[in-house]
């Protein structure tokens, strides 16, 4: 019996990890004051970094994020989104034998920073495009300081799920460890 091509596998994890990303962000969704949700989707991007090279978590990550916006209605967060949860998975190492280290739990810090302030100058930018007017124009809108105060209403809802995330992170990379999955699956992929 041949060894599955290493590629094809973190092809195929990598699909499996954005299918279960968009699926917890999608279904599993508490609302929050000023339009936005807490789920669990950010926690498997965490998994998904602590288990696959960065390129891979990258793309899985935004393939994810981006498909539970499309999916959900969100048509004007799929980019940012796809942008945001790239960036979000960059913190992580998949280096050793476990997923829950000091250091990739300490990295939900950063992580969690990213998604609030992605989401903060993503705001910013969506009202700056309702505000414009025939007079003012979209960088009228954009440096007006009424539009950076309407967009910090979104901060409270994106940092609770951002500690969400992390918790249930660390909860998830526990129970995977104890289970010894990635050492299942021979390690990092």
């Amino acid at each position: 019996m041949t060894k599955p091509n290493n590629s094809l596998k973190r092809l195929a994890v990598t699909a499996m990890f954005a299918a279960m990303t968009m699926v917890l962000t999608y279904f599993i969704k508490i609302p929050t004051p000023g339009g936005g949700y807490i789920h669990l989707g950010d926690s498997m991007i965490y998994l998904m970094a602590c288990f696959l090279p960065t390129p891979y978590a990258m793309v899985g990550a935004g393939i994810g994020g981006a498909l539970a916006d499309l999916t959900g209605g969100y048509f004007t967060y799929i980019i940012p989104t796809f942008i945001i949860k790239m960036l979000i998975s960059l913190p992580f190492t998949s280096k050793g034998e476990k997923m829950l280290t000091l250091r990739n739990a300490v990295m939900t810090v950063p992580s969690g920073l990213i998604t609030v302030f992605g989401y903060y100058l993503t705001r910013i930018v969506l009202l700056s495009v309702d505000k414009a007017t025939a007079q003012a124009g979209f960088f009228g809108a954009l440096f007006d300081g009424s539009t950076w105060v309407g967009a910090l209403e979104s901060i409270p809802g994106d940092t609770i799920q951002a500690i969400g995330s992390a918790v249930a992170f660390i909860l998830l990379a526990l129970a995977f460890d104890g289970a010894r999955i990635k050492r299942r699956l021979g390690g990092t992929i």
